[in-house]
């Protein structure tokens, strides 16, 4: 992956990305957007389970890190928009895309909108389809006690954070910006943008957040090409069940690289 010398705003898009483990040779970047309330390390671990031919680059979203004192927008064309010219200033080499959840929602808001060089194909974790209604009753607008006591199934906050008062009084206003983004995600049966390039989708058995057969609703939006896979495990599969994700992921990489894939490797 090439990046151009940078000017004030490429420097801008900049903080949007963490460059996990440069790759100078690798042939593709994986580009992953985290779920709600999480942030670039969520991503660390795949770093040494990913082939060589994949630079892993995570997307640090606004309100976190160090982006904490930037305000997360209250819509999705806003956070799209921003996101997609982040992508075009620091992106420059073949890509996929992959989100988890939320994540997953931000990547189909700013592919659907329109690229100048959009990724080769989009990974969808552990996220229903946008015409598909939510599973679980919304909690973004509950009081602060019953909102914290939620948050361990929608956003994965462990409890030793919920915990504390004052880690929690900083985190709240953006888990809840971001839950709020989720949980009011929508786009009606028929009038829902189709993907714009191929998309594989990725499925917790277990998942109560986006059933297998939400999940799977996104083969009706998907003319360029579909795969489904499922994976053992609830929600935060991918992070969970790391070594099984990572393979299949490793699979989508494979196929789109033309080379042999990991459970073929000697």
């Amino acid at each position: 992956m090439n990046i151009r010398a940078e000017s004030p705003a490429q420097d801008r898009a900049g903080r949007w990305f963490h460059h996990l483990a440069p790759r100078p040779a690798a042939r593709i970047t994986l580009v992953c957007v985290p779920h709600a309330g999480a942030g670039t390390a969520a991503f660390g671990p795949w770093v040494d389970l990913l082939p060589p031919e994949v630079e892993p680059v995570a997307v640090r979203l606004p309100g976190r890190e160090s982006r904490l004192r930037d305000q997360v927008p209250s819509d999705w064309p806003t956070l799209a928009q921003e996101f997609a010219l982040a992508l075009e200033q620091r992106i420059t080499g073949p890509y996929l895309l992959f989100g988890h959840s939320m994540g997953a929602m931000l990547v189909y808001e700013t592919v659907v909108r329109g690229l100048t060089r959009p990724p080769a194909r989009v990974l969808l974790s552990g996220c229903r389809a946008p015409t598909v209604p939510r599973a679980l009753p919304a909690i973004h607008d509950l009081p602060s006690d019953r909102f914290r006591a939620e948050l361990g199934l929608l956003a994965g906050t462990p409890g030793a954070v919920i915990a504390a008062p004052r880690l929690m009084a900083l985190l709240e206003p953006v888990l809840r910006a971001d839950i709020r983004l989720a949980e009011t995600w929508s786009r009606p049966v028929g009038a829902a943008d189709a993907l714009p390039v191929p998309a594989t989708v990725f499925a917790g058995t277990d998942d109560t957040v986006a059933p297998p057969a939400a999940v799977a609703a996104w083969r009706a939006l998907a003319p360029h090409g579909f795969r489904r896979r499922r994976v053992s495990g609830g929600h935060f599969f991918p992070y969970e069940r790391t070594p099984e994700f990572l393979r299949l992921l490793d699979d989508e990489v494979a196929l789109c690289l033309g080379t042999s894939r990991r459970s073929h490797r000697p």
